[in-house]
């Protein structure tokens, strides 16, 4: 079993990381090779974080007969979104890499490499408040257009504006490293859970 520690530092620039490591510490783990920091807003997602980029190549290149773990201080560390949280919880599930949070006492994978049931009741209800909160996101646009044509200041997005292609590649660095790396769509989509539209314009704009 190899077992990878991570933490982020996500508040002010003068934060630093020694609470997070002495609760590794408390519950066995000390400080090693395996420990990815970021140092980064927590609204960071957390495949666009430098660290847990790094920390994700490192643990999906593991002989398929070694189980990955990854250790966390506490949820929150995956990210303050909720939606981003839950998202990157799925890839890791389905990449077979054990998330284990001290805080939460949870592990969403068993020791044979099933499911956790616990840890899937867990997900569950983030999925539920996950949905809430998409669902309350697209109210408040919704009246926030509505309000901005009605006050002339909503015009809709510029004719021809798209993403810059430097910033598509920015956001989504391990679809780029798989691409070079020769992989398929489709195996990239099942890696990483980006879509295969998304998959398909990172692709275009690597012209591979």
């Amino acid at each position: 079993m190899v077992k990878f520690l991570y933490l982020s530092r996500v508040s002010s620039v003068g934060q630093n990381s020694s609470r997070q490591i002495e609760s590794f510490r408390q519950h066995g783990y000390l400080a090693s090779d395996n420990v990815f920091i970021d140092k980064c807003t927590g609204n960071t997602p957390f495949f666009e974080r430098p660290e847990a980029v790094k920390l994700f190549e490192v643990a999906t290149s593991q002989p398929k007969d070694v189980s990955v773990t990854v250790v966390i201080d506490s949820i929150d560390r995956l990210g303050r979104n909720l939606l981003d949280i839950l998202s990157t919880i799925e890839v890791f599930t389905k990449n077979s890499i054990n998330l284990k949070s001290l805080k939460e006492g949870f592990e969403t994978l068993l020791p044979t490499g099933g499911v956790n049931p616990m840890s899937q009741i867990l997900i569950g209800i983030l999925g539920t408040l996950a949905e809430f909160e998409r669902t309350r996101i697209r109210e408040r646009q919704a009246e926030g257009i509505a309000i901005g044509k009605v006050q002339g200041k909503f015009k809709g997005r510029k004719v021809g504006s798209i993403q810059s292609t430097q910033r598509l590649l920015e956001r989504y660095p391990i679809v780029v490293n798989k691409l070079k790396k020769g992989l398929s769509v489709r195996d990239v989509g099942e890696i990483t859970g980006n879509s295969t539209t998304t998959i398909m314009k990172v692709r275009k704009a690597l012209a591979l």
